[in-house]
């Protein structure tokens, strides 16, 4: 088995160093050919300049930034091995993922070890609390189960992501979305298309371990406003339990709108109390619901709109 690294990057020069670092310095089985790529996605900092400094990883330049779908298969198509190792630039991979790929024997692999510290900072304590009951019991996994696959009976209800993500080419080349949008759902669809339509299921272990390093708040907000509009993408395009209660919501915000201002905003701040509650494993991460989830929540909610509004659009000049 011969593996291709692709690292799709956008500005990344806040942890992209520590990711090749990572990369560069893995254990390479007895027999087994290596290559780095790094898709570099149209960034304006100084992302070429640090990958530069690796003589093993070859560079290929996007003229503009395209976004993720783009960027990653570029990145196959490019790839000189039919196994690809995609990683994120903000992750750290252990030195023998390479070793414990080639051991389970399986694809598509994706990481189940996350090393995830709850208190070390506040959003990382808000993401934890929200995964731990979107992805109950599967979250966090360690105490669930070394390995779990992810099929069509639990595709909504587990943790999955292409942060750290191990697969043929030609089934992910097969999975990919139609659309190129740099707000398209590109985790979420390349891996509905692997379980569903290609009916193979994803393998997520606790033996592939990294280290995701998580935004600081310099650039938090624009992130979470980015991902509404990646998850609208998926989860309100079609009816699921996300977008039955992302309807339930509006209508009652429109019911509370219509009776006056006072009563929508007493009606949010309810809802944010019975969110930190519902979230909280004690009191200290009731406070820190409490304190990240408005601004955060608008942002995201803006986001969701936004996409929304652009399907509207594309729709109606499609009809004329």
């Amino acid at each position: 088995m011969n593996v291709s690294v692709i690292i799709p990057v956008y500005n990344g020069e806040e942890t992209l160093k520590l990711c090749l670092d990572a990369v560069t310095s893995v254990n390479i089985p007895n027999g087994m050919e290596v290559e780095i790529l790094l898709i570099n996605d149209g960034s304006t900092d100084r992302t070429k300049e640090i990958a530069s400094s690796y003589a093993g990883v070859k560079i290929f330049d996007l003229e503009k930034n395209s976004g993720r779908v783009v960027a990653r298969e570029t990145g196959a198509r490019q790839a000189e091995y039919e196994d690809l190792l995609f990683v994120d630039a903000r992750v750290e991979v252990a030195t023998d993922i390479l070793i414990k790929l080639v051991s389970l024997n399986y694809s598509p692999v994706i990481a189940g070890g996350l090393n995830d510290e709850k208190y070390k900072s506040e959003y990382e304590t808000l993401f934890y609390l929200v995964r731990k009951k979107i992805y109950k019991p599967y979250y966090p996994q360690e105490k669930y189960s070394k390995e779990l696959y992810i099929d069509e009976d639990n595709f909504f209800k587990a943790p999955k992501g292409t942060t750290c993500f191990f697969v043929k080419r030609d089934l992910f080349l097969r999975s990919l979305p139609e659309s190129k949008a740099k707000d398209t759902s590109d985790d979420t669809k390349v891996m509905h298309s692997i379980v569903f339509k290609n009916k193979t299921r994803i393998l997520r272990h606790t033996d592939v371990v990294i280290k995701y390093h998580q935004r600081t708040e310099t650039n938090i907000n624009s992130w979470i406003h980015h991902r509404g509009r990646i998850w609208a993408d998926h989860y309100l395009s079609f009816v699921n339990r996300y977008s039955v209660l992302y309807a339930l919501f509006n209508v009652l915000v429109l019911i509370f709108l219509i009776k006056n201002i006072f009563a929508l905003l007493v009606f949010l701040f309810f809802l944010i109390i019975i969110l930190s509650v519902y979230l909280a494993e004690n009191i200290k991460d009731f406070f820190i619901v409490l304190k990240t989830v408005p601004i955060l929540s608008i942002l995201f909610y803006i986001g969701t709109l936004e996409k929304l509004f652009k399907r509207v659009i594309a729709s109606f000049k499609k009809n004329q």
